[in-house]
């Protein structure tokens, strides 16, 4: 099984794992009504590669220092 990072519009993150995103939501418990809360996906654990902007409520890449 592969694994998929959700990063949702409430600012939580989290891995879930299947074979494609959609089967991952579904083992995970969610059902097709979650994707509208859902901000995107990645492939992989990326919970370290992004931030939450709450002020914003947006998602931003980390950038990383030289």
């Amino acid at each position: 099984m592969k694994e998929f990072t959700l990063f949702w519009l409430t600012g939580h993150s989290e891995v879930v794992k299947g074979d494609e995103p959609h089967e991952a939501m579904n083992n995970a418990g969610y059902g097709g009504g979650s994707v509208g809360a859902l901000d995107f996906y990645a492939n992989g654990d990326k919970r370290e590669k992004y931030e939450w902007d709450s002020q914003n409520r947006e998602w931003n890449p980390l950038k990383i220092k030289p």
